[in-house]
């Protein structure tokens, strides 16, 4: 084993100063190295009001990190041939009218957010779209009821990433109807039991030891997005002049999409097993399948397994997985396999830039990584002169542009002073920001330089004349030149 050091000091540091820093209820951390547990204790309120303090050992909502739980589930059934990666979904639930491109819908399509699914099941969804994903509905009632009006497949599959939750509740369906129990059963069964996770289930019901959420709306547009995503609060009036608490309400349907509960030391104990391959649960060849892209257009930036996100930070490989519980919850999963190293990271304090803000420099202070000095290079001539102008997200539409579409919205490039700045429509980019070439020899990488926010990079896109054509986010997200667009900043 590589005899890593993470920075533990810098760490704790780190989670004192964001937790200052964002006013954030409570923060959970845990670091294993193989399976020594090197790190696992909380800081700040599980509970503001109650005074509760956060502990390693305080139950939390871990939202869609419970989709590398099913996808294991998945891959298990594949190694048992139960399943196969190429079973059409439509063969699997015939129960389920799939609109549009759903023919051609596979298993490998909605573990890698390939399925062409978008935020909502229909069009007509769209004007609350987290309605199905949190709501009070009965769990146990079937998928197919549910999905009564039918879920529409916008894109042809395996022609666009869309992150999709609705694949993930398909998946769940599949499992529980492969295995002929509950999936809360199937999961617990195949995973919790044998890894010894005594403080997690899939259960998604209100808990003494669960957390209490909070989310936090400064401005207008924040209350906004909230009302837009369909966050419902216990009350509007911040509980310590920040924090406003959050209700409970569960994921929708079977849970499938993100209904997991766990604790610090079960969340170190399942990433001490991934690093160990997930041996017991799967086979170590299907594990490496499974957190080797997939689907990765620019290596450069990141990708996707199945059912895991894959990249490189701080010059590691790395595989895992964020949640996100809208009004109370975030989660984050990194496990670096060939430093051995493992990162678990929870607060109840919901934001939706949490990826881009607090979860880089938590990662960086446990790595003890710096974002590195970018060189002084011109911005390539042919560049400056054919990327101005507006972009726009990719067709098809509404349902797979959901995400991007409300966190930025359509982006401008302009030339200032001989140097390329970007504006966004809505989000953290609406005011501008500088766009820095990243690397020598690579004239389409640049680096979004952002003051006091984690550095994230994009591609541009380019014909082969060297002409602008388009830009590539990392957030695995595409847009096109809108040609007809009239600028605006």
């Amino acid at each position: 084993m590589p005899d890593f050091q993470p920075d533990i000091p810098r760490l704790r540091d780190e989670m004192q100063a964001l937790l200052a820093e964002y006013h954030l209820p409570g923060i959970g951390v845990g670091v294993v190295r193989g399976e020594e547990l090197l790190l696992a204790e909380g800081l700040g309120d599980a509970d503001i009001v109650a005074e509760t303090p956060y502990t390693a050992d305080v139950r939390h909502r871990i939202g869609s990190i419970t989709k590398t739980m099913i996808g294991l589930c998945v891959m298990a059934l594949v190694d048992e041939g139960r399943l196969s990666l190429d079973a059409r979904i439509a063969n699997l639930l015939p129960d389920i009218t799939l609109h549009g491109h759903g023919d051609s819908l596979t298993v490998w399509h909605l573990m890698t957010h390939t399925g062409g699914i978008g935020e909502a099941p229909m069009p007509e969804d769209l004007r609350k779209a987290f309605s199905k994903l949190f709501a009070e509905t009965d769990p146990q009632t079937p998928l197919a009821d549910l999905y009564a009006e039918g879920l529409t497949i916008e894109a042809k599959p395996g022609t666009k990433w869309a992150y999709a939750n609705h694949g993930f509740a398909l998946l769940g369906e599949i499992v529980s109807r492969v295995e002929g129990e509950r999936l809360a059963s199937v999961v617990r069964r195949r995973i919790f039991e044998p890894l010894g996770m005594h403080d997690t289930d899939l259960e998604d019901a209100p808990h003494p030891e669960l957390s209490h959420g909070y989310t936090q709306a400064a401005t207008p547009e924040d209350r906004e997005f909230l009302a837009l995503i369909g966050v419902e609060l216990e009350s509007d009036e911040p509980v310590d002049g920040y924090n406003l608490p959050g209700k409970f309400v569960r994921v929708w349907g079977n849970g499938g999409a993100g209904a997991v509960q766990s604790t610090v030391l079960d969340m170190c104990t399942y990433a001490s097993a991934l690093l160990r391959q997930a041996r017991g649960i799967v086979r170590p060849e299907t594990f490496a399948q499974m957190t080797s892209d997939q689907w990765r257009p620019d290596r450069r930036l990141p990708g996707w397994g199945l059912s895991f996100s894959v990249r490189s930070t701080g010059g590691h490989r790395m595989f895992g997985h964020g949640g996100s519980v809208f009004g109370g919850w975030n989660s984050y999963l990194a496990v670096f396999p060939d430093i051995h190293i493992g990162l678990v990271f929870h607060t109840n304090g919901w934001s939706d830039n949490y990826d881009a803000t607090f979860v880089p420099r938590a990662v960086a202070a446990a790595l003890g990584a710096q974002d590195e000095p970018l060189p002084e290079i011109p911005v390539d001539k042919r560049i400056l002169e054919t990327a101005p102008g507006v972009y726009q997200l990719t067709e098809p539409g509404p349902l797979t542009n959901f995400r991007p579409q409300y966190n930025a919205g359509r982006v401008q490039l302009s030339v200032v002073n001989g140097r390329l700045m970007m504006h966004s429509r809505r989000g953290a980019w609406r005011k501008g920001v500088p766009l820095i070439p990243a690397r020598p020899g690579e004239p389409d990488f640049f680096a979004i330089d952002k003051p006091g926010a984690a550095r994230q990079y994009m591609a541009i896109l380019r014909d082969d004349t060297g002409a602008a054509t388009g830009l590539r986010f990392q957030q695995i997200v595409d847009m096109v030149r809108a040609e007809s667009t009239p600028t605006w900043a």
